[in-house]
Parts: C-alpha cells; structure tokens; sequence
C-alpha cells in the first residue's frame, strides 16, 4: 500500500517547497521536493580565512591535504606530506602542530583527520600502522587505540559515531592472476561500523561503486563512474550513487528513508567527454593517456552522468550533497529530507566542513597549489 502526501515543510523566512512524502509497504519514507532552483544561502566572495599559497612557509604550507574540519572556534588541517595536524584559531593564526611523519606513537604516515570524537575530542587515523588516536581540545593525546580486524580486511575509516564507534569502509581485494585482460570489474561500496573496543565489524550500508577496466598490467577507472558518497549525521548514513538525485539513509544495516529532488538525470554530452578528455591530460602523465582515454569509447561507460559527488553533514543538521562535477552547486537537504535550496561554491574550491555559518575546504590556484579557506555564508 502506497500513501502519498503534499507537505510543506520548513519556516518561511528559509524555503517555500513542497515536496512530496512516500511512505511504501516496506515502512521506507521517501521524500521527493520539487526543483525550483531557490538559494539556501550564498557564499561571501572574499575568504574570511585563507591560508598557503606558493610563498607560504611553516605551518601554512601544505601539501595534499587530507581534510580540514571547523571544530568549535577553531580550524583543523590535515597536512599529507608531513603527517602533522595544524591547529588555527578562528583568524587564521596557528596555534600549535600535533604529530609528523613517522610511525612511532603520535606520528603518521598516512594521516587521515576523522572530526570530533566525543565532546571537543578529535579523532586521527593513521592508514598505514592502524592507529587511532584521539586528541583533545587543548591537543593532547587522551587515547591511542591499533585497529586489528582479524581475518578480515581492515576498514578505511571516514567518520566518528556519537558514541566513539567509527565508520569505515571496507576495501575490495582482487588477486591479479584472477582477471582477464580487458575484463570491466564492477567495485562495490561497503561500509561497517567498527567498535574500538570489542574489535568488531557490523554491516551498515552498500551500494555499487566505480567500474575498472583491467588492462593485464593496470585498473584503468570507466569514465563517468564513481564511487559512492556517504555521510555521517547523528548515526544515520546518508548515501547516494548513480544518476538519481536521491540520497539513502542506513539505520542499523537498514534502508530506512529516501530524500532528492524531482529533477532529470544528465547525459553524458560531447562537452563532459571533453572535460574529461581535458582533466587526462592535465593531471596524468604523458604515458597514460592513451590507456585512459580509450575507456571513453568503451561500451561499459555510462550514458548518465553521477548524481553527486560529494556528501557533508553539517553541525547544523543539514545535509549538503555537491553535484557532479564540472557542476559547483550542492544541493541543500533539511532534517526531514527536504529540499531547502541550492549553494554555488567557488571555482576549485572543494568544501569539507560546513559549522556556524562557514564553509572551510581546500581552494586550488592556478598552479594547483593548495589554499586551506573558509569562507562566510549569508543567508
């Protein structure tokens, strides 16, 4: 049995849609709102923060920045290359450094900065030693916890439950010898919930991922296929993939509501087979581009373009789902999945923390230097 219902949600001074609940014979609510193209909110043109550069030094300077979160009055960065954890206060103006490259206690090789762990915590991963530690509001190290996940492949993790549990997601390993030259390997996205202290690994969400080409030497990605993309609000995933502007929200390994927006699919135009002719050989070197480029002639590559590219929880209850790209507009979900309008980021800027009214993110230059930013939101 099938109810359909009109609704109108949200305050007036915010959004005027309607969109409409479904609540199917399954007991999933889907929330569809309609595609009128209104602003949520607006980015301030200048940075409030802005941070890096080519002449940066010290702690300024960055290289491959892994994430950058707002956590309270103060700006956290991930730095890749050197493994450390930089520390800024709401100006700009560094505080302190945690950590750097290395694997002994309070070091990193491959850091991963997670957000807040419980209360004013922040949690850090390391990829390649398996540790996760948790610093306090001041820096301190409070607790170092090694993943082991036994027999089974150890999750990647990406957020932190409300109760210290993290969400990871679990690689696919595939052995060489086992594919065919020219063979498409569909890849899957499934995500657990690990508990730090008992060691286990629970089931929460899947969804289909990427398609590789597999050369005989080399994965080679299918164009136009991505990866899932997930957040983590109040311990509920928010998960979208494929064409559909739908996200779906997992509640103990469960399916339990729909949101999106009643909008149409996107093809795959000669313009976005160019973009991405374009990112080829701008990013990737010389000798690859032949092998990468061919994928786009290939039967496998999709007619539709991805839905989203990128989903952000925000402290405020929100949800922020940035369409694919070359697209710099995210669209902006409420609590009950409704639609409360569109954002448009700046050109090559990639958000990564939405808290009181800012976006913090890394901006690229047109030497493709990173910049850590924050920018102002008006309403």
């Amino acid at each position: 049995m099938v109810f359909v219902v009109a609704v109108t949600l949200g305050c007036a001074a915010e959004v005027a849609l309607s969109p409409v609940t479904v609540t199917d014979s399954a007991g999933i609510r889907i929330t569809l709102s309609q595609d009128v193209g209104a602003t949520y909110a607006v980015v301030q043109p200048e940075p409030v923060v802005s941070l890096g550069g080519p002449n940066a030094e010290g702690p300024t300077q960055f290289y491959q920045v892994d994430r950058v979160i707002l956590n309270r009055d103060e700006l956290w960065v991930a730095d890749g290359q050197s493994g450390e954890l930089r520390v800024f206060n709401a100006e700009g103006s560094w505080l302190r450094t945690l950590g750097g490259r290395g694997d002994g206690p309070g070091e990193f090789l491959r850091i991963r900065l997670l957000g807040a762990f419980v209360g004013d915590s922040v949690a850090v991963w390391d990829q390649s030693s398996g540790r996760l530690t948790v610093y306090d509001a001041l820096g301190t190290s409070e607790r170092t916890v090694r993943l082991s996940a036994g027999d089974r492949a150890l999750p990647r993790p990406w957020h932190v439950y409300p109760d210290g549990s993290v969400l990871g997601q679990v690689p696919e390993i595939r052995m060489a010898g086992a594919m065919a030259e020219g063979e498409i390997i569909p890849a899957s996205v499934r995500l657990v919930r690990f508990d730090l202290d008992r060691g286990t690994q629970d089931d929460v969400a899947a969804a289909e991922g990427r398609l590789w080409l597999w050369t005989g030497r080399d994965q080679i990605p299918v164009p136009f296929t991505d990866n899932a993309v997930f957040a983590l609000r109040e311990g509920a995933v928010h998960l979208a993939a494929g064409p559909a502007f739908r996200l779906r929200v997992f509640e103990d390994g469960s399916v339990t509501r729909m949101y999106g927006v009643d909008r149409e699919e996107r093809a795959v135009t000669a313009a976005a087979r160019e973009d991405y002719r374009d990112f080829i050989e701008e990013f990737y070197p010389q000798e690859q581009h032949a092998a990468y480029l061919s994928v786009l002639e290939h039967a496998a590559t999709p007619s539709l373009l991805p839905a989203y590219t990128s989903v952000l929880a925000a402290a405020d209850g929100t949800v922020w789902a940035g369409r694919y790209q070359p697209d710099t507009l995210w669209d902006v979900y409420g609590e009950e999945g409704e639609l409360l309008g569109q954002v448009e980021m700046p050109g090559d800027f990639y958000p990564m923390s939405i808290r009181d009214g800012r976006v913090a993110g890394v901006w690229r230059d047109v030497l493709g230097v990173e910049h850590v930013r924050v920018y102002g939101l008006d309403r």
